[in-house]
């Protein structure tokens, strides 16, 4: 019997390539391979589930979702587990985030059901948020909030800045995890939210253990994930904090499917022409 189990995989930059698209033929093609061996394929990401839904529309045998970094469990359409902001927690990072310089390009909050961005974006294409509203004020949104996203996508600060004000919002707000989760942005999640917690609840709701996971990411919101696994890799792409902690790196990136190679290697899969 195979040791592993369990399949859990990151989507933007290690699934997705850098124009947000993926082999959907060889995925459908190694799920379904995975599925009939009984190890199950899990998607774990910081998106929503109303993103991720419009992602894998055209792969429904992919139906096991760890959303919001882990805020959101989904298992075969249901979910099985929600964690959410207080909102005089949101009311307060509002505020907060007005002395921030520079300031985001981009400001979302992450619903139930769709993403709400702050009025003053209206004008920023938002392509990858498939349902959303603008709001105003906090008063405006009207379903719970999993997430804050604050995204720095047009002026591209270093990397390490980024990462400093994530460490400095955690610390300000312990009521906050706030993780790097690429492209230039950060995500504001409650405090004890990522990916390996809900992972955990997950597999063992399944009548398994982390130490069957085998897991691939490409920044710091997969870092939890990464050591959590009883194998994690890291893409040739990801960044440097993520590469210090992995098992495995793959041996190609991103955009030459590196990932579903992966897989393909380590379970011996035959691979969709």
């Amino acid at each position: 019997m195979e040791k592993w189990r369990f399949v859990a995989v990151d989507v933007d930059g290690t699934l997705l390539d850098d124009h947000n698209h993926y082999n959907i033929k060889r995925l459908n093609n190694d799920v379904q391979q995975l599925a009939a061996r009984g190890i199950h394929f899990i998607i774990a990401s910081g998106n929503s589930l109303d993103a991720l839904r419009a992602i894998f529309a055209a792969s429904p045998v992919v139906d096991t979702f760890v959303a919001e970094n882990g805020g959101r469990i989904i298992a075969n359409g249901d979910e099985q587990f929600s964690q959410v902001h207080e909102r005089s927690i949101i009311k307060r990072l509002l505020i907060w985030k007005d002395h921030l310089k520079p300031q985001p390009d981009l400001l979302s909050l992450s619903g139930a059901n769709q993403t709400f961005i702050a009025n003053r974006f209206r004008d920023v294409p938002v392509p990858y948020y498939p349902h959303h509203a603008y709001f105003k004020t906090l008063g405006d949104v009207d379903e719970p909030i999993f997430n804050l996203n604050l995204n720095w996508f047009k002026q591209r600060p270093p990397l390490p800045w980024i990462l400093q004000q994530a460490a400095q919002l955690s610390h300000d707000f312990p009521q906050v995890h706030a993780t790097y989760s690429g492209a230039y942005g950060i995500d504001v999640l409650p405090a004890g939210v990522n990916k390996a917690v809900s992972l955990a609840k997950l597999v063992a709701q399944l009548g398994g253990r982390m130490d069957e996971l085998v897991a691939f990411g490409d920044t710091a919101n997969d870092l939890e994930m990464i050591q959590a696994a009883g194998r994690g890799y890291a893409m040739k792409n990801a960044t440097p904090d993520l590469l210090a902690v992995a098992d495995r790196v793959t041996t190609h990136d991103n955009n030459h499917d590196g990932l579903l190679r992966a897989i393909e290697d380590l379970f011996n899969l035959s691979v969709s022409k």
